[in-house]
């Protein structure tokens, strides 16, 4: 018996096609299916080329399945880059914003203001797009409300409200 024998063998009494139907991640399920064809007779290079995926792929899939079961198949937690700004900081930083919106006189904080924030105050040096990442992350908007003109008088503006107008 090969070494694939042995394997598919292990595949035994379990229904990949019924755990493809209850699975809601996608790739997840392409997998589920994957390993149900090769259960029901198909050759690996059959499969992989059903399913688009190399053979190292499928090979991967399986040797998960065979290690940590059907949790194996799942994604894993954790992929991508880690966050410079530490889960500690991020108090921190939501203050120094608060202060920055809190010093403008009349404009708004925009996502340069907030580059150099994070220069200046944390020492990390973000592009652009990840810094409303990093906001988003720790529960601020960078949408914010209308500016208001540094000379503008709220005074003013509620006597002009209250005043009659003339009708041409």
């Amino acid at each position: 018996m090969g070494k694939l024998t042995d394997e598919l063998a292990k595949l035994a009494g379990i229904d990949f096609f019924q755990i493809a139907k209850r699975e809601s991640h996608p790739k997840t399920r392409i997998r589920f299916l994957a390993l149900g064809h090769l259960q029901s007779g198909k050759t690996k290079n059959e499969v992989a080329e059903m399913f688009q995926v190399s053979l190292t792929a499928l090979r991967k899939w399986l040797l998960g399945f065979l290690s940590g079961g059907i949790d194996g198949l799942r994604p894993k937690a954790g992929k991508g880059g880690k966050s410079k700004l530490s889960a500690e900081r991020e108090e921190e930083f939501r203050q120094q914003m608060e202060q920055l919106q809190g010093n403008l006189e009349g404009g708004r904080v925009r996502g340069q203001d907030v580059q150099v924030l994070l220069k200046e105050k944390f020492s990390l040096d973000h592009a652009l797009p990840s810094v409303y990442h990093v906001l988003k992350r720790c529960g601020l908007s960078w949408i914010s409300a209308r500016s208001k003109h540094p000379k503008s008088s709220p005074e003013a503006q509620e006597n002009f409200k209250k005043s009659p107008r003339k009708s041409s």
